[in-house]
């Protein structure tokens, strides 16, 4: 089985198209005989790339062969190509040259992976995707990752952290309206309802990364102020209601509006509160 090399890259494992197709390797194999390959990290192709592809080999015809794989049913799996295998049948050709090598699955899996994250226009959830694959199927870790694709760890690790934004967030990078930036400021938020709000608030405002990370940055800093002096205003007043009233107390926040606890042990300890606050109304009437 075919492992993939650091030090070469995944043209190590099956060498480059144009060394291929120097040696004359390459034969004309029916389209209607081929398959796209299952593990294939693309899930959506760009149909205006792909018409102009389909111009390229009207013109030129096609100057590099699909890369593919024998399959059990006597048909061909596609390694690499297959931006060009849809060109190609998408102009209504029969047959496509091919160049067929001998990988397993894994193999199959591995190399789809890894090509599609170095070479292609993934969107960014794709790629964090194929990045979750490998790490998950063959144990790499995010300084494996690193270093075959040559990402940053901290890269990989933004990446990675894409899948645990909110779907619906997710589903915005993938279509394009946010971009990684935008998405790795979104995913420090912990409420996926922040996430959404402020990816609602991004698109509907068309924000830069930076216009984002500050506007958030604010409303933190906002928020822990407020936080700061609430915490204060209750400690202020626990005490007044403690010492005027004798007895434990606690002043609690509730989803709507606040909440007083007064606590005794004895009936006696309870009369005299009530006491206290019958007194003290009377005075303010």
């Amino acid at each position: 089985m075919a492992k993939i090399s650091l030090g070469r890259g995944i043209d190590s494992l099956y060498g480059t198209e144009n060394e291929e197709t120097a040696k004359g390797h390459s034969v004309s194999i029916k389209l209607n005989s081929i398959r796209p390959n299952p593990f294939q990290p693309r899930k959506t192709f760009n149909q205006e790339s792909l018409e102009e592809l389909a111009d390229s080999l009207k013109r030129h015809g096609l100057l590099h062969p699909i890369v593919v794989v024998k399959n059990e049913s006597e048909g061909y799996t596609i390694v690499s190509g297959e931006r060009r295998y849809r060109a190609a049948e998408s102009l209504g050709w029969s047959e496509i040259p091919a160049i067929i090598r001998d990988f397993s699955e894994q193999d199959l899996l591995e190399i789809a992976l890894v090509e599609n994250l170095k070479r292609s226009d993934l969107n960014p959830v794709e790629v964090a995707a194929g990045m979750k694959r490998l790490s998950e199927e063959f144990k790499w870790t995010q300084e494996h990752l690193s270093a075959y694709l040559g990402f940053k760890r901290s890269t990989v690790a933004n990446y990675l952290r894409l899948l645990d934004l909110d779907p619906e967030v997710v589903a915005s990078v993938s279509t394009g309206d946010l971009t990684f930036g935008h998405a790795k400021i979104l995913s420090a938020l912990k409420s996926g309802e922040d996430q959404i709000r402020w990816k609602n608030e991004t698109i509907l405002k068309g924000l830069s990364v930076r216009s984002l990370e500050e506007k958030i940055s604010r409303k933190k800093r906002s928020v822990t102020n407020h936080d700061e002096l609430t915490a204060k205003w209750v400690d202020e007043n626990r005490a007044v209601l403690q010492k005027t009233l004798s007895c434990k107390a606690n002043i609690l926040k509730m989803k709507k509006g606040w909440k007083v606890e007064l606590g005794f042990n004895r009936m006696d300890e309870l009369e005299f509160m009530i006491t206290k606050l019958a007194d003290k109304m009377e005075r303010v009437q």
